[in-house]
């Protein structure tokens, strides 16, 4: 099959992912399972080499040891804090995403947020990300919903969702049916067309850099290599995990077990590159 990846699409994704800010940056790096340690000459080199300045890695470092988001394992050496466990873990996910879910009975999983209002706007944004990081849908103003297909309990999705943002005031509920005055049922709310056309798309992305990169040099490797994976890393973390009739599973599973090969195809270069900035 002819791959829809040309070198255009990839220059492009480069060009709008060139820059990651100095502070996704450092807990992007910091929550790699092999990078759980940083010092910071390190994080300063990674900063250059993804157009950061110097004093900018160093200022924002100083500010999430101050938030707890980081903490400092020894003078001028940062690991991920107590107040960035949750959005760690959340960001490794990706590679255990397939075992969260299981089979689908056409049951729901329900928020009821309508009571909360929307007049604290901070408060408004960390729940939605809640939402969208546990791929839920807001069926009508104030209920949230999702297919009831993972593993986990609707206690711990609930726990789940407040350590990422969700007021505890929220009520959470689980439905065998849901009955909302539309011909249509809810899984209409999720494109499954988009979201297989993007696990195509995601997998050609992957071996077209891999391919792309056999031959360049260790500067280069390393920051493709970071934006390509933490766009797709992304993509896979903010996956709704529909259940099987909905969307092409095959597809979501490749997609994950591509960016599995991806990951042992960069670690070595970044371990080299790591070394080089000691």
């Amino acid at each position: 099959m002819r791959s829809n990846v040309n070198v255009l699409d990839l220059d492009g994704l480069l060009k709008r992912e060139r820059r990651p800010t100095a502070k996704r940056l450092i807990l992007s790096l910091l929550s790699q399972p092999r990078m759980a340690t940083l010092s910071l000459r390190q994080l300063v080199a990674w900063g250059e080499l993804l157009g950061q300045k110097p004093a900018a890695i160093r200022v924002t470092a100083g500010r999430l040891v101050k938030e707890e988001l980081l903490k400092t394992v020894r003078r001028g050496v940062y690991t991920i804090g107590p107040n960035g466990l949750v959005l760690r873990d959340k960001a490794s996910e990706w590679m255990t995403t397939l075992d969260r879910i299981r089979g689908w009975k056409g049951g729901w999983i329900c928020v009821h947020t309508a009571h909360l209002g929307k007049a604290n706007r901070r408060n408004v944004r960390k729940r939605e990300r809640a939402f969208r990081l546990f791929g839920f849908k807001e069926l009508v103003d104030g209920v949230w919903i999702r297919p009831d297909n993972l593993v986990c309990t609707p206690p711990q999705m609930y726990a789940d969702l407040c350590k990422l943002g969700l007021e505890t005031d929220a009520v959470l509920l689980r439905s065998d049916v849901i009955e909302h005055g539309q011909p249509h049922s809810p899984l209409v709310l999720w494109c499954s067309d988009t979201l297989n056309a993007n696990y195509e798309k995601g997998v050609e992305l992957l071996q077209h850099s891999e391919q792309k990169l056999r031959h360049q040099d260790l500067h280069t490797i390393t920051r493709e290599t970071f934006l390509i994976g933490e766009h797709v890393i992304r993509q896979i973390n903010a996956d709704p995990l529909l259940p099987t009739d909905c969307i092409d599973a095959s597809k979501r599973k490749k997609l994950v077990h591509a960016m599995k090969r991806y990951s042992e195809f960069c670690h070595p270069q970044w371990a080299e590159f790591l070394a080089q900035s000691e």
